[in-house]
């Protein structure tokens, strides 16, 4: 039975011939090793219920979220603030509580005219710094305060937070449909905001924060089922508009230098002379061109560079040149140089073959 080498063998082979070696008894013995599967897990218990285009058009819409928020949260401590988004994922509703601390800050949000309601946590690791900065102290509580749940003063402060957010939300989404963001209650309890069921997917915006060297998390939780009739035009608004963006780009583009002026010249004989013929001429000394005399042949040059092949006569009693083609130089040379490319690695790959070939004869001998 022939034998197969693997790509492993081959590669060791050509190595050998470049460095020069012989023993090709351990070559032979040369294990291909498998290549690792590239594979995804996926759960059937929780199905991903929306499209990736979906899933780009939804953290789209929520970097613009943020970067109204940033600006505005900023004037509000009255120094730098970072806020980026951190995350987009899908999980169920009972996920979603398990990940977030017992104790924290939580507000639902009804979307009217759309059903249910959507939830906005802010963890410790930032309310307690934002509310220290909104009090003008600038020092958040210590790590062993922040387990504790925020008093009903704290909670009306943080409050100024919320508002700005929501307010941002409403500005963002706008752009989407009309929804009017109310906030329907507050709470420093994970467990005792249920807004759906457990079992029910819902679309997790992790937003991080970044004021002073204190870093925390503020999540955005949307019921897939309230917001579904929402998702195709997130995609329509944002993804979608793009080529005719880019359309309307070109068209004004086009308009601005339509009315650019360009010298056109055509020329219907060049011919080529050394300096010492140059500095010779006189007076009544023909210059003979390097075209026939019958032929009304003539090039076109747009600024100086040749651009299209034309044909000399006359029209309306007026010298003119009629367009045959384009020529376009750059073009063909690009493509000269492709085809030289090309052939290199034709001629490296016979190159290759031939060599691979001679070690084969080569292994046989010593097998």
């Amino acid at each position: 039975m022939a034998e197969f080498l693997s790509q492993d063998e081959i590669d060791a082979l050509l190595g050998i011939a470049e460095d020069g070696q012989t023993n090709l008894d351990d070559v032979a013995q040369t294990k291909s090793t498998p290549k690792e599967k590239s594979y995804t897990i996926y759960d059937f218990k929780k199905p991903n219920t929306i499209t990736v285009d979906q899933q780009k058009a939804f953290e789209a819409l929520h970097e613009k979220l943020v970067r109204t928020t940033v600006t505005d949260l900023s004037s509000m401590m009255r120094k730098i603030v970072e806020v980026k988004v951190s995350s987009i994922e899908q999980m169920t509703y009972g996920e979603f509580i398990l990940s977030i601390p017992p104790i924290t800050s939580l507000n639902t949000l009804s979307i009217k005219p759309l059903e249910g309601r959507i939830v906005i946590e802010c963890n410790q690791g930032i309310s307690h710094k934002i509310i220290a900065e909104l009090l003008g102290n600038g020092r958040s509580y210590s790590p062993t305060n922040q387990d504790k749940e925020l008093t009903d003063l704290e909670v009306e402060v943080l409050g100024h937070f919320y508002t700005l957010l929501v307010s941002n939300l409403k500005l963002t989404w706008d752009e989407i449909a009309t929804i009017n963001y109310k906030i329907e209650s507050r709470d420093t309890n994970a467990n005792a905001i249920q807004v759906i069921s457990d079992h029910e997917v819902v679309l997790l915006v992790v937003i991080e924060i970044t004021i002073d060297d204190e870093i925390g998390n503020v999540s955005i939780c949307y019921p897939i089922a309230y917001i579904e009739p929402l998702l195709n035009k997130i995609v329509g608004k944002l993804l979608g508009s793009g080529g005719s963006k880019k359309t309307s780009k070109k068209k004004d583009l086009n308009t601005l230098i339509s009315g650019a002026r360009m010298d056109v010249e055509a020329v219907l004989a060049e011919t080529q002379l050394s300096v010492l013929e140059l500095l010779n001429l006189k007076q009544d000394d023909i210059i003979v061109f390097n075209k026939n005399a019958t032929s009304s042949s003539a090039k076109v040059y747009i600024n100086k560079k040749e651009k299209f092949a034309a044909i000399a006569g006359i029209s309306n009693n007026r010298k003119a040149v009629q367009i045959e083609s384009n020529v376009d130089h750059e073009k063909m040379e690009t493509l000269e140089k492709l085809r030289t490319l090309r052939e290199e690695r034709e001629t490296r790959q016979k190159e290759k073959n031939e060599r691979i070939a001679r070690l084969l004869e080569t292994k046989g001998d010593y097998i």
